[in-house]
Order: structure tokens, then sequence, then C-alpha cells
């Protein structure tokens, strides 16, 4: 995956494909580097996060990115509709970066909004990257990278 215009680009791998306990097997995920930033108690988090072209919201949060948010104020409460049941969220505010291999900050994405699961049992194993910010990037997906 590559974002950005030709004159400044960054390239990021796929998580390759795995195989599900049912013998299914996975495609490949494209995979972005953030850096995230509480303006209040300036915390930081950085590492990988997968792409789901399907979450129509910012941010998915896992256990890390939960306790980043620890002691914050919600903006709002949300309620997310996954496949067979329904999610109550507490909605934050956090700085969002991309960030390069090394996770160093990139290009900065202003405030985005992670949605953080009340429900410990609904928590992402991973950072999922949801379409509101895929909308504010120039994205080029590539199967196979050179």
């Amino acid at each position: 995956m590559e974002i950005g215009g030709s004159s400044s680009s960054i390239r990021y791998r796929y998580e390759e494909d795995g195989i599900l306990p049912d013998g299914s097997r996975l495609a490949d995920i494209p995979i972005m580097n953030l850096t995230l930033v509480t303006r209040d108690v300036k915390k930081a988090l950085a590492g990988e996060a997968i792409v789901d072209k399907v979450f129509d919201e910012s941010l998915y949060a896992n256990i890390q990115l939960v306790e980043l948010l620890e002691g914050l104020r919600p903006i709002k409460t949300a309620t997310l509709r996954a496949l067979d049941h329904e999610i109550s969220c507490e909605v934050f505010k956090v700085e969002c970066y991309l960030a390069d291999d090394d996770l160093r900050p990139t290009l900065n994405l202003q405030e985005v909004e992670v949605c953080a699961p009340i429900n410990i049992g609904d928590l992402s194993e991973d950072v999922i990257v949801g379409m509101t910010i895929l909308n504010r990037l120039k994205l080029q997906l590539q199967t196979t990278l050179p």
C-alpha cells in the first residue's frame, strides 16, 4: 500500500494471509503505522494498525489504546453494529499521525475519534483503521510489493 502523491509517499506492507480455525483462508490485510497522542495527559502510542474498509469510523481500539485513553473523558458514546450483536463504545479524540517503518510521525492526520468498547470482550486484538481516516488519504493498494 502506498500513501501520498508522486512527490512524497509512504509504503506499507500487508500482513500475510492466515488460516482461520475453521480452515478458511484470510486475504492479505494492509497495515499502517500510526502514532497517537492524547492532548490532555500528553501520552503517546505508536505501532501497527490494520486497515478495514468495512469499518466506517476512524479508529477501533485494542487494549493498548484503551490503556492510553485511561483517565480521559469521552466526548460521546456510540453503538456500533457487529455481525451478531451491538457494541457499546465510548468515543475519544486523539491526534493521529501516519508513521514510517521506524514509527516516526510523517503525516499529521489531525484529530480523529477512537471507538473504545465498554465491554472488554469486544476489544480488537489490533487497532483498526476505518474509512473516516482512509477517506483523508490518497491510497494506492498493491497486491504485491516490488
